[in-house]
């Protein structure tokens, strides 16, 4: 027997409706009439039909009694029979009732070629498999049923054989126990929510309402726990399903989360036009089922931005002129069922936001259009968080999860999940698992597969190049390969996060945001500033250490080929992941300009399937209590045909006083000059505690080059003699000596300490003016 490895069924499922060879950039505002989507699910069922004994003889040929899943069925039958079983209601075709009666009625024969050997290692099954051995597909099966069984096609004895097998086919589903508010116990109620309409009389109907109700209270109205974007779509498509099968679909999308949902994958949308990959998730990931609920979406709320998604992305994945996926044509019968023609697409506008807040999402957006030559970039910072907690416990003490994030997530927090530029891939995310639970070193869930900052609370041996003096000896000394250093079995860290803050101007965005991991002992900042003109990158990196001991801190970028590289500088580019190509005439420059006590290298590392390459930054060393240490990476996309060594003299550290308060750059463009900065340590102006405020101006002071503050975060551009500027959080700003700003003193009264009331400054939001020099 012909076996697949692991790897192989999970690609396939994710992907088992796409076109791999399809363009990566499109937008369309032209609608896809709703008939295209059941002329497709029609033809695709007939070339099904068609080829159902090549199907057959494939399946067997390449049948694995040993799968980690156990017995599967032929696929794809079970979608053809649904869509001639719809197509017969509404059409009454004989051969349409016949073909999906076909399946029905002999479904139940492929159980014998499992032998008895496998079912015996099996503690799951009785005597035999069950026939609808897959929660992903039971209710298809059903679903044909339901549509036949009152149209005089089948005879009493075949309803009997075909009601047998739903029934004893939901007595295994019962057998294993997964819910909450995730994608398996959403497709577990909406199976349940089938069988209790194809058999409601059934001696068992009353206990299969019971364990629908069960599931499907805790999906319906609540926040899913899955930070992962394949399985927030087969979560969304099965909870559709489960309101459809009770005629609840308009209820569903009353629900405020529902409505939440809409919004949140609207704004994820990228230039590649689709919703990005992260968490358990592979580059293109179940883009047909998002496709689904935007069209359900898009009719509930008549909202015309809905529409637009659903319409990119029939364009730009679906091959109407070749219409043989029968996955894909089930999905699109659903489209056509709960879609409208009724609402015209047009393309969202908003630009950089958070996605959609600091609670549930926890993602931010940096964007400048929404074509697919746009500036892209998808910061995911989402902990785990509070909610769901009763659900995530049952699954973490019930199923073999210690990699993920409960559950299907990855230790991504603070990460950047994508970047994009004229249609070019630049950054991206590493991928689902290469077998179960997870791959080798917790593939590819583990921080260190991500574009982040990695901790470690021991110190790296550090080695030397020839002729440095960190030890007693001139030669060179092997340092400590950095990859084994960081690397583990890969479970994943509880740890929490939050954002500082995020603001957005027509010359710059920027946010803050924080990971805190109690145990270790350490608190990491993420700022991220994307300069709109020329586009470019500025990530500041602030490790802040709660607690006394050795840390090693390594910042890491992920790519696919270096094109070039020089002195703390790496010109990347990314042509393809698996079989997916892409354009190359944008590169990516990622530039370290502090290098002081760092280290730094390219190791080889396996991402997303393919061989990828791990760039490093890394210092190590005993930290103090609150001591600050950083890093200041530069990501500037630009055309292949311009070399990045033009860009290499334009960027340069500023000088912070006092040292290691803060960290800043000055781009040096041909007609302005560029300053931003951050502080470090954000509870440094805190100096006082009898009196409100408790921060003073010369506490919190920081200056970075010309530019002095108290101000947490500091974006300026000098041309022709003007400094336009924005500073966060301040109350005294300064330019080369000339105050800028300067709050006028408030009264501060019931003081702690009893005395009389004082003058005190208290902070502006930021403040952003112009000052000629």
């Amino acid at each position: 027997m012909k076996k697949y490895p692991l790897t192989t069924f999970f690609i396939i499922a994710a992907c088992l409706t796409g076109s791999f060879f399809a363009n990566n950039a499109v937008a369309y505002t032209e609608p896809v009439p709703l008939s295209k989507y059941l002329y497709y699910a029609r033809q695709s069922a007939d070339w099904t039909w068609e080829h159902y004994d090549e199907r057959i003889a494939s399946w067997r040929e390449n049948f694995d009694p040993e799968n980690v899943f156990g017995y599967r069925p032929p696929g794809g039958l079970l979608e053809m029979a649904v869509i001639y079983a719809y197509l017969y209601q509404t059409e009454s075709r004989p051969e349409q009732a016949q073909r999906a009666r076909k399946v029905l009625l002999t479904y139940d024969e492929f159980t014998k070629a499992y032998p008895q050997w496998a079912v015996e290692k099996r503690p799951d099954y009785d005597d035999k498999p069950p026939v609808l051995p897959d929660f992903f597909s039971a209710m298809k099966y059903i679903r044909a049923y339901v549509l036949l069984k009152d149209l005089g096609v089948l005879s009493s004895q075949e309803k009997k054989r075909i009601e047998t097998n739903i029934a004893e086919s939901m007595a295994y589903l019962l057998r294993s126990q997964e819910w909450g508010p995730m994608n398996r116990a959403a497709l577990r109620a909406e199976s349940l929510a089938w069988a209790v309409k194809a058999l409601p009389q059934h001696p068992d109907a009353d206990k299969w309402r019971m364990q629908c109700r069960a599931l499907g209270d805790d999906n319906w109205g609540n926040w899913e726990i899955e930070d992962a974007s394949l399985y927030n779509a087969v979560w969304l498509y099965a909870l559709c399903g489960y309101a459809y099968t009770q005629n609840r679909m308009e209820d569903l999308f009353k629900t405020p989360e529902m409505y939440y949902y809409a919004q949140y994958y609207l704004q994820l949308f990228c230039p590649a036009g689709m919703i990005p990959d992260f968490g358990d998730a592979q580059w293109r990931s179940n883009w047909n089922r998002f496709l689904v609920f935007f069209e359900a979406a898009a009719r509930q709320y008549q909202n015309s931005q809905l529409k637009w998604a659903a319409a990119t992305l029939a364009h730009k994945f679906i091959d109407f002129d070749n219409p043989n996926n029968i996955g894909l044509g089930y999905m699109l019968l659903d489209c056509f069922i709960w879609g409208s023609d009724s609402i015209k697409p047009v393309k969202p506008t908003g630009l950089s936001g958070e996605v959609m807040e600091d609670i549930v999402g926890k993602k931010i957006v940096f964007r400048n259009g929404w074509n697919p030559e746009s500036t892209y970039l998808l910061l995911n910072y989402r902990d785990e968080g509070s909610g769901g907690s009763y659900f995530r416990d049952y699954l973490r003490d019930t199923i073999p999860v210690e990699e993920e994030k409960m559950t299907h997530g990855h230790s991504d927090e603070n990460s950047i999940v994508l970047l994009m530029s004229k249609g070019s891939v630049l950054l991206h995310d590493g991928g689902y698992r290469d077998y179960m639970p997870s791959g080798p070193f917790g593939a590819y869930r583990q921080d260190y597969f991500h574009n982040r900052l990695c901790v470690r609370p021991e110190k790296i041996f550090m080695g030397q190049e020839k002729g440095q003096n960190r030890y007693s000896t001139k030669e060179a000394v092997v340092k400590q390969d950095i990859l084994d250093f960081l690397r583990n079995a890969g479970s994943y860290r509880q740890i929490r996060t939050k954002k500082i803050d995020f603001l957005t101007f027509d010359d710059f965005d920027y946010s803050r945001t924080r990971l805190i991991d109690d145990q270790m002992g350490y608190e990491w900042d993420r700022t991220l500033v994307y300069i709109k003109d020329p586009a470019a990158f500025v990530v500041f990196d602030v490790f802040k250490a709660t607690k006394e001991s050795y840390f090693t801190l390594s910042n890491l970028w992920h790519t696919r080929k270096i094109i070039s590289q020089g002195d703390h500088w790496y010109d990347t580019v990314y042509d393809r992941i698996q079989n997916n190509t892409f354009p190359t005439d944008q590169h990516l420059l990622i530039l370290f300009p502090m290098t002081h006590y760092r280290l730094e290298g390219v190791v080889p590392q396996k991402r997303h399937y393919q061989d990828e390459l791990t760039i490093h930054q890394t210092t190590a060393q005993h930290f103090e209590l609150t001591e600050t240490a950083g890093f200041v990476t530069v990501l500037i996309p630009h055309s292949s045909q311009i070399k990045p060594e033009s860009f290499l003299n334009k960027v340069k550290l500023l000088p912070v006083e006092p040292q290691n308060t803060g960290m800043g750059v000055k781009i040096m463009l041909d007609n302005k000059e560029i300053y931003t900065g951050v502080k470090n340590d954000l509870r440094m102006d805190m100096s006082r505690d009898w009196r409100r405020p408790r921060y003073t101006y010369d506490a919190g002071k920081v200056l970075w080059g010309p530019l002095e503050s108290n101000g947490d975060f500091v974006f300026a551009s000098a041309k022709n003699h003007e400094l336009c500027y924005t500073i966060v959080n301040l109350t005294k700003a300064l330019y080369q000596g000339q105050v800028l700003v300067d709050v006028k003193p408030d009264r501060s009264g019931l003081l702690f300490d009893g005395s009389e009331d004082k003058p005190g400054k208290t902070k502006l939001r930021y403040w952003r003016d112009s000052h000629h020099f």
